[in-house]
């Protein structure tokens, strides 16, 4: 049938004036081809006694050695097995140095499989503790974990949770994600065969802090998803941070005594004006004269979002001065990044604010990124638009007595008022309006640039504290 098939096919393109030839082929249409056969490696033992662990589906060979085994440049393939019939560049008896990976290549007829044989040391190393939401600071040297939260940040430290993030095949005792009692020193166990390590947690409850994150909520665990990210950030990268609610504030629930800088970074609905600003968030106003003291003692004060309005409370800039170009909204989930995220511009290079951030390839100096692809912003925002009687930067400068950070020659979206002695730099304020500037994004994403944001709030910190 096959054959007749062929024929009449032929005998279609003769009568259209086409001649073809076809390389002869048996007539049950089989190929040449060796496919028959599996390209597995079944066993691979190094020096005798070290069996790697074969993963099929990854096509990786891991060996696994003492934590103090040094002689990785010279290893040989004292047992290799494979599928039957199979063949591989490497053979028993062979010598090498997996200092790094190398490739197995595994023939069978004409099917082949790459696998890649690595060697690894036993290792215990943990790189990242939280407590709570709070990051500890882990010292390698001492195997100590130092963890510092606010008195009234709501945790039970008799029964808290903490997440950690270790060597790829150790394991943790007490595991990680579950609940443990910090109220003393604490250890935690690594053991990956050869390799343990014991760390110790040190938990400080702060009871005078030198930075706060300021909020509506009773602790940070009530914060809108948004405002509790930024208040994470900051109560685990700025030793001494807490967080600590308008309530406590105006109560006299928290010492203020040591209190350098303020971020009060809100993310809700925009206002019109400072009147719907002031109206709507009562707590903030409820507090006001404890925050005005600081201000005028020269606390600095980064407020970002709809929180920029609270300025002008302050007494750092004029009633009239408010945004006047508002928008977005209390949800997430505005706009995804594709491979060229959005980014804003800046008007002064130098400022102290951009110093040391990662700058996306081929971007222009003054522009600065701060979100990744695949990152999903909120973009809430409260800036300003040049447009009658705002006509340029320097005319929203001349409102605001103060100088345009972010922005370009049709808005400012970013803007630092001086401090309360006249000066700019310490006991400033540094107010970001922009919807960029965003600290949670409810997509999953790698992070690359959305470090620059805590590399600013460091500068902040630096430019209005020292």
């Amino acid at each position: 049938m096959i054959n007749k098939i062929k024929a009449l096919f032929l005998a279609g393109l003769v009568c259209c004036g086409i001649a073809v030839g076809l390389t002869a082929c048996s007539d049950d249409n089989t190929s040449d081809l060796r496919l028959s056969g599996a390209c597995l490696v079944e066993e691979l033992v190094l020096n005798g006694q070290y069996k790697a662990v074969i993963n099929t589906e990854k096509k990786l060979l891991k060996v696994k050695v003492p934590v103090d085994f040094t002689a990785k440049s010279d290893m040989e393939i004292t047992s290799l097995r494979l599928s039957e019939g199979a063949t591989s560049n490497f053979k028993v008896g062979d010598h090498l140095n997996l200092d790094g990976a190398k490739t197995v290549k595994v023939r069978n007829g004409d099917l082949e499989m790459d696998y890649q044989l690595s060697v690894r040391n036993d290792e215990a190393i943990m790189t990242s503790f939280v407590l709570e939401g709070v990051k500890g600071a882990i010292n390698q040297a001492d195997k100590s974990i130092t963890v510092s939260i606010s008195g009234n940040a709501g945790i039970d430290l008799a029964n808290a949770t903490f997440e950690a993030v270790y060597s790829e095949d150790a394991i943790c005792s007490p595991a990680s994600g579950t609940k443990a009692n910090f109220t003393a020193p604490l250890e935690i166990v690594l053991t990956d065969n050869t390799a343990t390590t014991t760390y110790t947690v040190y938990v400080t409850v702060i009871e005078n802090p030198v930075a706060l994150f300021v909020g509506n909520a009773e602790n940070i665990e009530m914060l809108n998803v948004e405002e509790k990210a930024a208040a994470k950030w900051l109560t685990g990268n700025i030793a001494g941070s807490a967080y600590a609610s308008f309530a406590d504030i105006a109560s006299g629930n928290i010492s203020l005594d040591e209190v350098k800088l303020v971020f009060f970074h809100r993310h809700c609905p925009s206002y019109g004006n400072y009147n719907g600003f002031a109206d709507a968030e009562t707590g903030a106003m409820t507090a006001l004269s404890k925050m005005k003291e600081l201000w005028e003692r020269g606390v600095g004060f980064v407020l970002s979002r709809s929180a920029v309005n609270y300025a002008i409370a302050l007494g750092a800039a004029p009633e009239n001065a408010y945004p006047n170009n508002c928008w977005g909204g209390s949800g997430e989930g505005s706009d995804k990044m594709g491979p060229e995220p959005w980014m804003f511009s800046v008007f002064d290079t130098s400022h102290p604010l951009w110093k040391g951030l990662e700058k996306f390839p081929g971007a222009a100096d003054n522009r600065v990124c701060t979100l990744d692809e695949d990152y999903t912003i909120c973009n809430t925002t409260s800036q300003f638009h040049c447009w009658a009687p705002l006509n340029t930067p320097a005319d929203v400068e001349a409102l605001l007595g103060g100088r345009a950070l972010i922005g370009h020659s049709e808005e400012v979206a970013g803007w630092e008022l001086k401090a309360k002695n006249g000066q700019y730099g310490k006991g400033g304020i540094i107010c970001i309006g922009s919807g960029l500037f965003d600290w949670n994004s409810p997509t999953p994403y790698v992070s690359k640039y959305h470090d620059n944001m805590g590399k600013i709030m460091l500068n902040a910190f630096e430019y209005l504290t020292k």
